[in-house]
């Protein structure tokens, strides 16, 4: 494992996400925290609905294999390495070259097809990144053959990110690009039990974030494709830099890991215990739901967004 120098992406990055264009504009009240309200709308899409259980469970295996493909190819290339250990003296033109070759072992070791991918400061120009896909795709035509689908497009602004952490293009590289094998895989047939759940959950996730509005902090990043992207782009960052990264503006703590590669707060840790007994229902019915543990357990991230406030 490469010896990395610790870095850390400012908690400020959390507000940073709504006025740069990673996810929508938010209510000003109660914007942290996630609402019952609003994801009642589209239950199956967020992960903190009882809908949603069946994904959480299959998804957390298939995101660390994924992600794990994705390090050891990184760390196969003597290059990578030796860049990735110099990333915070790299200009954000400098990294562009290791950018590309990172987004092209991350399309072809999730197996999909080449997303479109744009790094300029124009195509996009109020946003600093961006995954741009078409719901239409999302069609009932039955697609079984890859050339038929929709990749989508992965989008950087680097002037945008010359202002962030370094890590950051690289963070929100990979994570854009895994929006691409999500988005993929949710308009093909799937005859596996677990890819079917998971095509499930995106589609369902992707149509939220088009048809919602009044997305929260935690509403929009727990949307099931955006819950699952930043685990996967947590991970592999976290293991590529020995876990001395601490990506605080990534996503939820339900998305980040600690110092020992430990989910902050475990969704599949904190569910409802399910049974079909009445009995057992009943005796649990005033147990908190997923969301209110959710919520409960997000509070330290809280915090430190209202003190990157005050800065």
């Amino acid at each position: 494992m490469p010896s990395f120098k610790p870095a850390l992406l400012s908690a400020s990055l959390l507000f940073m996400l709504v006025q740069l264009g990673v996810m929508p504009a938010v209510n000003a009240a109660g914007s942290f925290y996630a609402t019952q309200e609003l994801q009642s709308q589209s239950p199956q899409a967020f992960a903190l609905q009882p809908e949603a259980r069946a994904f959480i469970l299959a998804a957390q295996p298939k995101t660390i294999a994924d992600a794990n493909r994705l390090v050891e190819l990184i760390l196969a290339d003597d290059g990578l390495v030796t860049a990735l250990a110099h990333w915070e003296q790299l200009s954000i033109n400098d990294q562009i070259p290791y950018l590309r070759k990172i987004f092209a072992l991350e399309y072809r070791s999730m197996g999909i097809e080449q997303p479109k991918l744009i790094i300029d400061n124009h195509s996009y120009p109020n946003k600093m990144v961006y995954f741009d896909f078409d719901i239409s795709h999302f069609a009932p035509s039955q697609r079984s053959k890859i050339d038929s689908l929709s990749t989508g497009t992965v989008y950087l602004n680097p002037d945008k990110l010359a202002t962030q952490d370094k890590f950051a293009s690289l963070a929100f590289l990979i994570h854009e690009t895994r929006h691409s094998y999500q988005f993929q895989l949710s308009q093909q047939v799937n005859n596996s039990a677990n890819q079917a759940t998971l095509a499930s959950g995106y589609v369902a996730a992707f149509s939220a974030q088009k048809s919602l509005t009044g997305f929260g902090f935690s509403d929009f990043l727990t949307l099931l494709n955006e819950f699952e992207a930043f685990q996967y782009g947590n991970y592999v960052l976290g293991q590529l830099t020995d876990w001395r990264l601490d990506l605080i503006g990534m996503g939820t703590f339900a998305s980040q890991f600690d110092h020992q590669g430990k989910l902050k707060i475990d969704l599949a840790e904190l569910m409802p215990s399910a049974s079909t007994d009445t009995s057992a229902k009943t005796t649990t019915s005033n147990e908190l739901s997923l969301l209110e543990k959710y919520n409960l357990a997000a509070k330290e991230q809280y915090q430190l967004r209202q003190a990157a406030s005050a800065l």
